[in-house]
């Protein structure tokens, strides 16, 4: 007990020493001349507690060390009615401390473990009521000093459940943290702050960052697939370095983007440019209640991106991470080799006399004919007499005349296109901190050599993120991040597109000539149909592109319950694009393209924050403002003329062909707010609203309002649940209004463009017809949701049921020919968007040594348009009100099909439909006329338009369709037949996770079912067309018809079937339309945890090894491209039919990786 006041007088003299030397004599005099009233009643005050309360009502600052401050001051009463400060202090000062030996402090040693006995490194444990923390060592080991035997101890590490231990006496305390399988009990990131899961209301997804640490991709998008339910992420354009397209639960749109607002640490940016390794957690908010604080931009759903900060009870922590990879296409086209094509071919042209693509081909200078020389591009040719066959060439004997030999050079295309490659990432990562200071640094490099010729990536990356602890109520925080990515990659537009330069490219039959004797590449079937030799010697097509994000925030505790936060950003990002297309063989004119675009974002967030509980009623209320400024920069010129490769640059050219230049700047204002109720954590209602005015539209309509309402039950709580097994059960309600303000800049405002030259001087035209009445899409949105749990936890099932309305939707609107415009935009027009949704996760196994779980995720979603333009309105064959956009009449009963249409969904694909293979030529007699058929028959030579041959498919007919001149039945352009749609209706994943001591294996397949590609690409290698018959097969060619009774579903084998056959390949069906249902082994991970007694010796807490695949293989009926390749790489472009054959159709493949790699902590 004397040791202990003791201690306590120490303190308060250093108390009030410390208090003379914050003054000065004079500053002192002041003070002691003052009078102050102060009334204090504490119960287990320490000196802190008690100190800062005669700050609050004096104004008096002391100083004094953090070890002061915890020390036990028992019960404080202080009552002073305009006394001087001796007064305030002196009762303070001379308060004993308890009885007994509670003021006696202790340091105290312990271990912290997992479930199975295995160390925990990093865990937080934290005196209760204090910033006072360390975090466990390489061991799981911890040591600290806490105040007395009263002390309550924290233990907590993300993943487990915290647990709270007191002190007493004890000075070794050790700890076993159990895996926390409560998922009511999550935190999650809302707009504008957080929330417990247990009292949210509204549709908020959550992906761990410890989900993504390591996962081998280039965007962090792709590390998404399937793993949320109500997000599809699909990736059109394989390239490395781009990025995926999300949809969240179908978008809401028609025509405008159905892109997400994807917002990282409070700022408005893209994901590329981030490291998954930095990725705290990434929360999706799906539902008007949760993205409705986001008003305008949110009908598409909100991605939230939190980066990691530090943590203060831990010491500087290290990680590095090394990863190596081999690489690979996932998918590729079954393409013949050399010697299969010349005798497939071969056989196929002989076997069509008097056809216009049949001996002319045999004989000349073409893929599989013999009249190819020296200086030819094809290589085929007869072995003459007392030749060998030249090295590194082959041989076969000649189809058509045995007597005969063929040589020929075996050049695989495809292979040239796509071959292995490797892949690699190296991370560096510190986080740490104090009770005044945290902090998290990083900086990373990727590099992927790229599957494609010249399509090489890179990746520098540099984060960093810092909180300062200013006073006890202001704290500072800053966020930087800039990255900088760079590439070569295969040019969609300029110098080439994806069509001409690999769609075309690639299916060059294998004897094509690749290098010619003096070591120069050979061309290609003609000037857009090249080989990649071709386009590796004269194409250049690179870019550089550097983004920065930097922000300041402040935030002020302003009294218990009240606070204050601000944040002013800014995000930028610089691209630099070049085009070079050298001097060759086939064009001088070197044509050079550079251009630059620039992106900034300067933004600013405040908002008040209240959190207040009485009794059991616990109220939260929010109300803020935001501020967005965006700006457009760019231009670009095209010349060409340059007299020499040596000079590839704007200036050496002679004559500019285009240019452009671009400056739109954009500026948004919002206030929003939210209320959030709940009685118990039990009963709870939220509410949000948010009102933005945008620049984007006219002064009357600038302005939207965008109000949501939710509410939630937590019925396990109450006294009538005695369900056994089934331990949780929360309902979910919520509706809300949200907007699309994805509008052109010019839509509202018109536009103007320059026209060239009249009269000598400069003119300008008007080319977009202003609409001041233009405003937002708006989206209404319901939702419904169930959060479960059984089995104490360790099965949980969260399911959610929504539907939303998309209303005034833009439209593209067609004007008279008086206006002076074609068209403009306008308000009209209405979707609805509705589905389910599935999330699933379980601990099947858990022993001491083994644990089993799996996490399943599914979702589905539809669509109906409700209305369209009523320039689009007829009345149906019933005389019903109807409209429609595009698709197709039928001439004869007038009915109308496919396109756009109210009552019926986006997105379907219409074509032919095969009725069976003609077998003889009765039938080919007996058949309906073609009106796309050149009429060609093997037995008579003659080219008859629209008549069939044996082996020839017959069409299905359409009730109602065109009939001929003559009133019979035909088949043409109107028998269309619904064969499938682009988008999926169904999308999920599935993880399951082993672990066995350190041992873990972890295997993740997503799928997609329900939608469909129009591959045209594919039929292509049946037509065999491209002039002379110089396209290459496909080996499913060899399974057509060829004679009566075979049982195939390939027609028979027509050289250029487009240009002189009967087109059973050259027409969209359902032959070429396929079946794009799919299931990706996507990651698949092994990794062993070293033993501790292996590496702390030198310095590690952690040291893992690991080995894994990434999409490794799909199961599915699409052939040689990627089933997820359904559209086009754009948010507007989602529903749309699009060939793989189109100049927009990207035939990159997706990557198949074998990683290996290292993680070490420090």
């Amino acid at each position: 007990m004397k040791k202990n006041l003791s201690v306590f007088r120490t303190g308060c003299c250093m108390l009030m020493l410390l208090l003379c030397n914050v003054f000065t004599l004079s500053a002192a005099e002041e003070l002691y001349a003052q009078h102050y009233n102060v009334t204090l009643s504490l119960r287990n005050a320490t000196v802190k507690e008690a100190v800062d309360a005669v700050t609050r009502q004096t104004g008096i600052a002391f100083s004094y060390e953090s070890s002061v401050g915890v020390m036990p001051l028992g019960n404080v009463e202080i009552r002073v009615d305009g006394g001087a400060v001796d007064a305030v202090l002196g009762p303070l000062l001379q308060n004993p401390p308890p009885q007994s030996d509670s003021g006696r402090r202790l340091t105290v040693r312990g271990r912290i473990t997992a479930g199975a006995g295995e160390s925990i490194v990093g865990a937080t444990v934290m005196v209760k009521g204090t910033q006072t923390g360390v975090s466990s060592d390489v061991e799981g080991n911890y040591e600290i000093v806490v105040p007395g035997p009263g002390s309550v101890l924290v233990f907590n590490y993300l993943g487990y459940q915290p647990q709270e231990i007191a002190v007493g006496n004890r000075t070794q305390i050790d700890v076993r943290l159990a895996e926390d399988n409560n998922v009511l009990d999550d935190v999650v990131v809302i707009g504008y702050g957080t929330q417990s899961r247990r009292t949210l209301t509204s549709a908020v997804s959550k992906v761990s960052g410890a989900d993504l640490e390591g996962v081998p991709v280039n965007s962090i998008g792709d590390a998404l697939k399937g793993k949320v339910p109500g997000v599809r992420v699909s990736t059109a354009n394989n390239q490395p370095g781009s990025d995926p397209v999300f949809l969240i639960r179908g978008g809401s749109s028609i025509n405008q983007s159905n892109a997400p607002i994807i917002i990282v640490d409070g700022v408005r940016r893209e994901m590329t440019g981030l490291n998954t390794n930095d990725i705290e957690s990434i929360e999706i908010l799906k539902d008007a209640a949760s993205a409705g604080i986001y008003g305008a931009s949110a009908s598409n759903g909100v991605i939230l991106v939190t980066t990691k900060k530090g943590n203060r009870a831990k010491g500087p922590q290290i990680t590095f991470e090394a990863q190596a990879a081999w690489t690979s296409p996932a998918t590729k086209f079954d393409l013949m080799d050399a010697r299969d094509y010349v005798v497939t071919m071969r056989r196929a042209l002989n076997d069509c006399p008097g056809y216009t693509y049949g001996q002319q081909v045999l004989t000349g200078a073409n893929s599989a004919g013999i009249g190819n020389g020296d200086s030819s591009i094809w290589t085929t040719r007869y072995l003459q007499e007392g030749e060998s066959v030249p090295r590194g060439w082959s041989s076969v004997v000649d189809p058509v005349d045995p007597s005969k030999i063929i040589v020929f050079q075996d050049n695989d295309q495809q292979s040239q296109w796509f071959d292995d490659s490797y892949w690699m990432q190296y991370y560096l990562g510190v986080n740490g901190g104090s009770d005044k200071v945290t902090y998290a640094a990083s900086a990373s490099y990727m590099k992927d050599g790229g599957i494609g010729i010249n399509t090489d990536f890179s990746r520098f990356t540099f984060h960093g993120n810092t909180s300062f602890k200013i006073t006890k109520s202001l704290t500072a925080g800053t966020t930087f991040d800039y990255s900088e990515t760079s590439g070569n990659e295969i040019p969609s537009s300029g110098i080439g597109n994806y069509w001409t330069i690999l769609g075309r490219g690639m299916f060059m039959p294998a004897t094509h000539r690749d290098y010619l004797e003096d070591g120069q590449p050979g061309q290609g079937t003609n000037s857009t149909t090249i080989s990649a030799a071709w386009f590796d010697r004269y194409y250049t097509n690179n870019y550089v592109t550097r983004r920065s994000t930097a922000n300041f925030n402040l935030k002020w505790d302003i009294v218990d319950g009240l606070s204050a936060f601000a944040q002013i950003a800014n995000h930028n990002s610089y691209k630099n694009s070049y085009q070079y297309l050298a001097g060759n063989a086939i064009s001088q004119t070197r044509q050079t393209y550079e251009g630059w675009s620039q992106t900034n974002r300067l933004s600013f967030q405040a908002h008040v924050d209240y959190n207040k509980s009485f009794g059991d009623h616990n109220l939260s209320a929010m109300a803020g403002y935001d501020f967005l400024k965006r700006k457009i920069n760019g231009m670009s010129m095209t010349v060409q003329g340059a007299e020499s490769d040596k000079t590839p640059t704007l200036g050496a050219g002679t004559t500019p062909t285009a240019w452009t230049d671009t400056q739109t700047p954009w500026c948004q204002i919002s206030y929003f707010g939210r209320l959030n109720y709940n009685y118990k954590e039990k009963y709870m209602l939220g509410f949000t609203m948010r009102a933005d005015g945008s620049s984007l539209f006219a002064k009357d309509n600038r302005w939207g309002y965008f109000p949501a309402v939710s509410a939630g039950w937590v019925v396990s709580e109450e006294k009538f649940w005695n369900v056994e097994k089934f331990n949780q059960l929360k309902l979910r309600l919520s509706y809300g209004l949200t907007g699309n303000n994805n509008v052109d800049y010019y839509d509202t405002l018109g536009a103007y463009s320059v026209t060239g030259i009249y009269a000598g001087s400069g003119a300008t035209l008007a080319s977009t017809l202003p609409n001041l009445g233009l405003t937002w899409e708006k989206t209404k949105q319901f939702d419904i949701g169930l959060d479960m749990a059984f089995f104490n936890n360790r099965l949980r099932v969260a399911a959610d049921y929504y539907s939303k309305k998309s209303e005034d939707l833009l439209f593209d609107v067609s004007l008279p020919d008086t206006s002076g415009y074609g068209s403009a935009m306008q308000n009209v027009g209405s979707i609805r968007f509705y589905g389910l949704e599935f999330e699933i996760s379980s601990v099947n196994v858990s022993t001491k040594n083994f644990s089993w779980t799996t996490d399943f995720t599914y979702s589905f979603n539809a669509n109906k348009v409700l209305s369209l333009p009523d320039e689009y309105y007829y009345k149906d064959i019933d005389g019903k009100d109807a409209w429609r956009i595009g698709g197709y009449t039928m001439s004869e009963s007038g009915y109308r099909f496919g396109g756009t249409a109210v009552g019926e969904p986006l997105g379907r694909i219409y074509g032919y439909k095969t009725s069976h293979i003609i077998e003889s030529e009765a039938q080919a007699d007996a058949v309906l006329y073609d009106s796309n058929s050149h009429g060609y028959r093997r037995s008579d030579g003659l080219s008859i338009a629209g008549r069939k041959d044996v082996g020839d498919y017959e069409w299905k007919n359409r009730a109602g369709s065109a009939l001929t001149a003559d009133g019979r039945e035909q088949i043409n352009g109107e028998d269309m037949f619904l064969l499938g749609n682009v988008v999926p209706h169904s999308t999920g994943g599935m993880n399951n996770t082993f672990k066995f001591k350190n041992l873990t294996l972890s295997v993740y397949l997503d799928y997609a079912l329900g939608h469909s590609i129009y591959n045209y690409q594919y039929t292509r290698c049946f037509q065999t067309s491209m002039g002379n018959c110089n396209w290459n097969l496909v080996y499913d060619a060899l399974n057509t018809w060829q004679k009566p009774g075979d049982d195939t579903k390939f027609a028979r084998l027509t050289p250029n079937d487009a240009d002189g056959g009967n087109r059973n390949y050259s027409r969209i069906s359902n032959i070429n339309v396929q079946k794009a249902d799919y299931l990706c082994l996507r990651d698949v991970t092994l990794s062993y945890d070293l033993p501790l007694r292996w590496i702390r010796k030198v310095g590690l807490g952690r040291l893992t090894v690991s080995v894994s695949g990434n999409t490794l293989c799909y199961w599915t009926g699409v052939k040689g491209i990627s089933p997820e390749s359904a559209s086009v790489g754009s948010s507007t472009g989602m529903y749309s039919v699009t060939s793989s054959s189109a100049t927009s159709f990207n035939n990159y493949p997706p990557t198949r990786k074998v990683l290996f790699g290292l993680k070490a902590t420090f």
